[in-house]
């Protein structure tokens, strides 16, 4: 572990200085929502220094928090504050992806994330931490707790993918990928709780930082590159890595695999989840793991924990101090 690692910025996975400028200012500014304190540190992996905003009594149990794609440590503003009350919280900016991590990305066809996670598990020397992730970071606490479940506690799950086959939200795609201005693609991907969207249609997010979030990745970040589908030969993106990406992420589901999941689990939909009915993959995943405890959380989309923060952490703060 670095505490006093003398980060400097590398812009390779951005699309401009200005860019950059626009994403850390962002970053900042969800930073100062933490009203705890806490403090930067650097765990040393074999992708490179990952940054973790690290906050609570460090003789506390442990807590990992791992954002989803394009996600960063301070969008957990609302979980640090609250869970550091009991625990040790590590929220991990992942290498890779926007924030102060190494530009150096995990492949998602193979077992890098598991062995990033395991390399800052060994590199903060953390004992069976609990793991806490969103979206595709909570597919990869899924898969520890699958792979390398002697090494975690407590996994707890929001909107995973990986669960079933997801239904594809391509008309959400077009409609975003056509809006050039960061404010109204900002405002979009805002749900408004006056005017619920219904399952299934919408990305909205009732956490407006991360709708901010989202926009400014968007416009401004290589998830291509950060995603491996872009070819730097031809400088464009690589349509066969893409749907291999967009298969993997959506389409690949092994109930024996699921069937493994060997910790005690906390899995989290919101109402409106994007990629699945919660109702009916929730009876799914009962059979599959019965020893699984499932949540469905009133006016919350894909990301629950951030949507409906209160009522998440305190399902969560339930689940991981109870015996």
């Amino acid at each position: 572990m670095t505490e006093n690692f003398d980060y400097k910025p590398d812009l390779s996975l951005y699309k401009s200085e200005e860019g950059y400028k626009k994403m850390m200012s962002w970053y900042e500014r969800v930073c100062d929502e933490i009203t705890v304190d806490h403090k930067s540190i650097f765990a040393d992996t074999r992708f490179g220094k990952t940054h973790i905003i690290e906050a609570g009594d460090k003789n506390q149990k442990p807590v990992l928090l791992i954002p989803g794609v394009a996600g960063c440590a301070p969008l957990w503003r609302h979980q640090i504050n609250a869970f550091s009350e009991h625990f040790r919280v590590l929220a991990i900016d992942i290498v890779g992806q926007p924030g102060k991590s190494a530009p150096n990305p995990p492949s998602v066809f193979n077992d890098d994330y598991t062995d990033w996670l395991e390399d800052i598990i060994q590199s903060l020397d953390l004992q069976k931490p609990h793991i806490v992730g969103v979206s595709t970071g909570g597919t990869t606490a899924m898969d520890m707790a699958i792979r390398k479940s002697e090494l975690i506690d407590k996994t707890v799950m929001c909107g995973p993918t990986g669960l079933a086959r997801a239904r594809l939200p391509f008309r959400q795609w077009l409609l975003t990928a056509r809006k050039k201005d960061t404010d109204v693609l900002s405002d979009d991907l805002t749900a408004s709780s006056f005017s619920k969207p219904r399952s299934g249609e919408t990305f909205g997010s009732f956490d407006r930082q991360l709708a901010r979030g989202m926009a400014l990745g968007t416009r401004h970040y290589r998830v291509d590159k950060s995603l491996g589908i872009y070819n730097e030969k031809t400088s464009r993106v690589d349509i066969i890595k893409a749907l291999k990406v967009i298969g993997k992420f959506f389409f690949s589901v092994d109930k024996n695999r699921l069937k493994s999941f060997k910790n005690k689990g906390l899995l989290i939909f919101g109402e409106f989840e994007v990629l699945y009915n919660p109702w009916k993959i929730s009876k799914r995943l009962q059979k599959l793991i019965p020893s699984l405890q499932i949540e469905i959380v009133k006016d919350a989309g894909h990301a629950a924990i951030y949507d409906q923060p209160e009522a998440v952490n305190k399902l969560v703060l339930e689940f991981l101090r109870k015996g």
